[in-house]
């Protein structure tokens, strides 16, 4: 199987998946890791980009590898993840964290706020102090940008239901960034789904204190799916 991860909204393309993608390649799987538009450059940048511009960049990603293929995304990357697999053929869904609504209770005033407060922080994603020192993500974002990905979420709640393949949801058990990863879960059309929750990490669970059993779980879950679709 071939694998496309995908991050989250303002992560660092490629460090915010911690230990995983060396799991998933020890495993034996090819793994790509696209940069979204936006992300690993600076902040501003977000506010050229539109949520399609996200979808098409992991669709293209996506087609490019060889099948059979399946899709890991973390956050935002869970959406764009869930949109791939009721799109395309795919053998595999992970979701972990997926943003499935925002807890900030400002977030559905950004249309409003943007004006007045032009960037925001980033929430707090890292439950341990150390790891949290050491967060490769963006530091703040614009306030205009988190529109598109509120456009996003309000598109992913359709499209669940058409998901067809395996799937495994991982729910970070002290995230502050995101809830209703439950309700992402129930909406799944998957015939074969499963739901693991850490209790200790924060939404980042591959940075956080529980970073190599997440990545186990998932190296180990993907082996049993691959032998079973076999």
């Amino acid at each position: 199987m071939h694998l496309l991860l995908l991050h989250g909204f303002t992560s660092h393309p490629v460090l915010t998946l911690g230990p995983l993608p060396e799991r998933l390649k020890e495993a034996g799987w090819e793994v790509r890791q696209p940069a979204l538009p936006g992300h690993g450059t600076r902040p501003e940048d977000l506010l050229k980009v539109r949520f399609q511009d996200w979808l098409l960049a992991a669709e293209e990603a996506y087609l490019e590898l060889p099948e059979p293929r399946g899709v890991v995304g973390l956050s935002m990357g869970g959406l764009l993840a869930a949109h791939l697999a009721a799109r395309h053929p795919t053998k595999a869904l992970v979701a972990l964290a997926p943003a499935f609504a925002l807890k900030n209770p400002l977030a559905p005033l950004a249309p409003y706020l943007h004006w007045l407060i032009p960037r925001f922080p980033g929430p707090p994603s890292i439950e341990d102090p150390e790891l949290r020192k050491r967060n490769p993500n963006y530091p703040y974002f614009p306030t205009r940008a988190v529109l598109e990905l509120l456009a996003l979420m309000r598109k992913t709640p359709e499209v669940l239901p058409q998901v067809k393949a395996r799937a495994l949801v991982v729910e970070a058990g002290k995230d502050r960034v995101v809830k209703g990863v439950d309700r992402y879960f129930a909406l799944l059309g998957s015939p074969r789904k499963d739901y693991l929750v850490f209790p200790e990490s924060g939404h980042d669970l591959l940075l956080d204190r529980d970073r190599e059993a997440v990545a186990r779980a998932v190296r180990d879950w993907l082996l049993a799916s691959d032998n079973y679709l076999q």
